[in-house]
């Protein structure tokens, strides 16, 4: 991801498709939450080393590769997520010598739980799913979306709908997730 596109998501802020974590100190179980929800719902991009407000704070740099290693050893490890997955983080470094790590996560046609737990992202929020109802109506859900997206036109149809972005930075966003899948 190029420094003009995360400065401009960091911009817009947390919103269904972006969450910010500070992972000061390494990286912290809600974050792995986050990563189930967007595999549930829309997929989604995750910035650790980002406050809530869109600071950043940067995560340690010399920690960020072994960050990055811990991170994909969770996500593949089937004792904390099923079915398991494989995402590849990225570390950005920005102009004022902040590093951030960037992981996007394209949304899946199963359903995923992170330590047993389903989660699904409702406006800037992961939430837990604990009724059969929800869980059945994910399942028919994700799939219809996915099936959608590889047509194309339906994530920036999605994109538009939940934000109010320049052209630019919605094609630009749509391109990276659709170039993803």
């Amino acid at each position: 991801m190029d420094l003009s596109t995360l400065h401009s998501i960091l911009t817009i802020g947390e919103t269904v498709a972006v969450e910010f974590k500070r992972c000061g100190n390494g990286i912290e179980s809600d974050t792995y939450e986050s990563v189930c929800s967007f595999l549930n719902r829309f997929g989604g991009d995750i910035f650790m080393g980002v406050l809530d407000d869109g600071t950043v704070v940067g995560v340690p740099e010399k920690a960020a590769a072994d960050m990055v290693k811990n991170f994909i050893s969770v996500v593949s490890n089937p004792a904390n997520f099923s079915p398991t997955v494989y995402l590849a983080p990225e570390i950005i470094r920005d102009e004022s010598g902040h590093t951030v790590i960037h992981v996007h996560v394209p949304p899946s046609a199963e359903v995923h739980s992170y330590k047993k737990i389903i989660y699904d992202r409702v406006d800037d929020s992961d939430v837990k799913v604990t009724a059969t109802s929800q869980i059945a109506a994910m399942y028919g859900s994700v799939k219809k979306f996915v099936s959608l997206v590889k047509n194309g036109s339906f994530l920036v149809r999605i994109q538009i709908s939940h934000f109010s972005l320049k052209r630019s930075i919605i094609m630009a966003v749509a391109k990276e997730q659709i170039r993803q899948i």
